[in-house]
């Protein structure tokens, strides 16, 4: 017996251990072609169980993938995404996905074990940026399911500061890096979302990008930020065309202030 505690109190602590462990909240996740079932313990893990009403078009395009493609799903977030690809082509298919916050990726690691997808996504807590380093990864929130964190400086969205709740060194590397010195075979397929820095990650990933082997690129846009139009103008010198455009139709968006879109580029 732990010598800290009293008897009752150890068996106060077991029982309540007990609980805690058979109260996992498990849900339907709402892609009609699999059964994907995503972890709850957030009111934002909820709202994520509609990722496919969500972005209807990021979920055509994993499905416009091969069998034995490679996915990189930059900003997997608790794993939604990959889950589509994985479940899709009966795990067929290669995803490594990218989420360095800690209450994310813990869940991304719970999604994986429940759908029994081990063996077909690889996660992976690392930052995506131009540079090979540590950095310094600021939280908005610690909530799991939560976004709009930054790597860097604590700057949001709309470019005003703010006040970290926690900060945490965290491994970044460029794309390309990562490829070359642990021979991570180059994506067919990239989606992007990290909230503000994605023109980073590009350009930390230009030997990658003008290889052949990447097909696709999404890239999620706020068409109000000038930054973010330069990533139209960089995948074009990479070789990558615009197929096509989808703004956000389920959220209700200040559009004086947001307007995101999923920017599709092919090669």
């Amino acid at each position: 017996m732990n010598p800290v505690f009293s008897t009752i109190e150890n068996a106060t602590i077991k029982a309540r251990l007990f609980l805690k462990n058979r109260s996992n909240i498990i849900k339907k996740m709402d892609y009609e072609k699999k059964d994907i079932y995503l972890n709850i313990e957030s009111w934002i893990d909820l709202y994520r169980l509609n990722s496919c009403k969500k972005e209807p078009e990021t979920v055509k395009w994993i499905e416009s993938f091969r069998e034995n493609d490679i996915f990189f799903d930059v900003g997997a977030n608790i794993g939604a995404y990959s889950l589509v690809a994985a479940k899709f082509f009966n795990k067929k298919i290669r995803v490594y996905a990218f989420e360095p916050a800690f209450q994310n990726y813990s869940q991304l690691c719970k999604n994986i074990i429940t759908n029994r997808c081990d063996d077909c996504i690889t996660p992976l807590q690392l930052a995506l940026s131009d540079e090979t380093k540590v950095d310094c990864f600021n939280y908005v929130d610690i909530t799991p399911g939560s976004a709009h964190h930054t790597l860097g400086e604590p700057v949001l969205y709309d470019d005003s500061s703010f006040n970290p709740c926690f900060r945490q060194s965290v491994l970044s590397f460029c794309i390309d890096d990562l490829v070359s010195i642990f021979k991570i075979p180059r994506p067919n397929h990239i989606k992007i979302d990290v909230d503000g820095y994605e023109k980073q990650i590009l350009i930390g990933a230009k030997n990658t990008l003008t290889s052949p082997d990447v097909q696709t690129v999404l890239v999620e846009i706020d068409e109000l930020k000038k930054k973010d139009h330069e990533i139209s103008a960089l995948l074009s010198e990479y070789g990558f065309r615009l197929k096509s455009r989808n703004k956000y139709s389920y959220e209700k968006m200040d559009e004086s202030k947001y307007l995101f879109c999923n920017y599709i580029f092919e090669r």
